[in-house]
């Protein structure tokens, strides 16, 4: 399982920098769910950033996608 986290939070972070930010994430969910509005894709990274930086890593993202 942590394999497949790993390559689903690789792929999200199409910069490749360790992080997730809110432009990442929503251009990830535009690809698989259509048309995803700024305020929810920082909604989202906000829930699952614990420290507050605006981006997730994959520490974060683990916990999160449970």
């Amino acid at each position: 399982m942590s394999d497949d986290k790993r390559a689903a939070f690789d792929k999200i972070d199409t910069d490749g920098d360790g992080f997730i930010t809110a432009d990442e994430f929503k251009a990830a969910l535009q690809t698989s769910s259509g048309k995803v509005s700024d305020e929810n894709a920082t909604a989202i990274v906000n829930m699952a950033d614990e420290n507050g930086d605006k981006k997730i890593d994959f520490d974060e993202y683990s916990k999160f996608v449970r």
